[in-house]
């Protein structure tokens, strides 16, 4: 009796082979982005529906959506965390897209050292949050700091000013570093957009009379309505999960008057130790700046 033959293996295509070496080269990017990212929002979004206390661990619970309801019903500075939060992204984003806009429209201009000055507008940009705040915590001291000094002998005060402190002067003092932080990536975004307009159509427009202005208006603005479109967004989301200068700067103070949504769901979680109460904030922010950029997208896209 002859022994059976064991049936032959289908060779794979090339079109196959290609494809297991694609998902394998994948592999180790979708495990990493499982590991860091995945699991911690989905850690997150977890806490989120707990009361957990670091304190007293033994307490610790499922409560469902209490978290949200004690946040948005029970939490008596809601209105001023809010307030805060909009004025910081809208003067921020304001603030660096517009300084970045000049600084743009000024460097893409033909002139000696170009490329230094373009190099140098980028230094507050690769200069780290941390580092930038505490230059600007000497910058602000209100004892011996040179911001107060320069003012002085400009003949503009006559007393030292506690910039960090003066509810009068916080919110100024603190948007200024954030625009002075953020304005060299538009800068850079919307150069770069500006060395892709056509020369010619400057040219035609002066040939027709057209001012600077309205060559402004009338090309520079439409050409760049994309660039803008994905700057604006990148800026807001960025700005309203900002945690670092304001921490740094104030620590939400004095009295919470800084205090935006991203310090303090650090401050509930690492401080005070609600972290379940602290990841409801940081879920709700979240799903705040998700639903303004899909509506953002859908109402801006049919104009770009």
């Amino acid at each position: 009796m002859s022994a059976e033959r064991s049936p032959a293996r289908r060779r794979l295509s090339m079109g196959e082979r290609e494809m297991a070496v694609g998902y394998a080269l994948l592999l180790p990017g979708l495990l990493g982005l499982a590991i860091f990212v995945v699991y911690p929002v989905i850690s997150g979004v977890s806490l989120a529906f707990q009361s957990q206390y670091l304190l007293e661990p033994e307490k610790n619970r499922w409560v469902g959506f209490q978290n949200f309801v004690r946040f948005l019903t029970q939490e008596p500075k809601l209105g001023l965390y809010i307030g805060n939060t909009v004025r910081w992204v809208l003067g921020s984003v304001v603030g660096r897209v517009t300084l970045g806009m000049i600084l743009a429209l000024l460097l893409n201009r033909d002139m000696p050292f170009r490329g230094v000055y373009r190099a140098l507008a980028l230094i507050p940009w690769v200069m780290p949050g941390v580092v930038s705040a505490i230059i600007w915590q000497w910058i602000y001291n209100a004892n011996w700091g040179i911001f107060n000094h320069i003012l002085k002998v400009l003949g503009l005060i006559r007393e030292n000013i506690t910039w960090l402190a003066d509810r009068k002067f916080i919110w100024p003092a603190i948007l200024l570093v954030s625009i002075w932080h953020g304005y060299p990536f538009s800068y850079a975004f919307i150069l770069a957009g500006l060395q892709v307009i056509p020369h010619d159509l400057y040219e035609a427009a002066l040939i027709d009379g057209a001012s600077r202005w309205a060559s402004f208006r009338y090309i520079t603005l439409p050409m760049l309505r994309p660039v803008l479109f994905v700057l604006l967004l990148l800026q807001t989301v960025w700005n309203a999960n900002e945690f670092t200068a304001i921490w740094m700067l104030t620590k939400g103070g004095p009295a919470d008057y800084t205090m935006t949504l991203a310090p303090l769901v650090y401050q509930t979680s690492f401080i005070f130790y609600r972290v379940g109460y602290g990841a409801s904030i940081a879920v709700l922010l979240s799903a705040v700046v998700m639903t303004f950029a899909v509506i953002y997208i859908r109402t801006v896209r049919s104009e770009v």
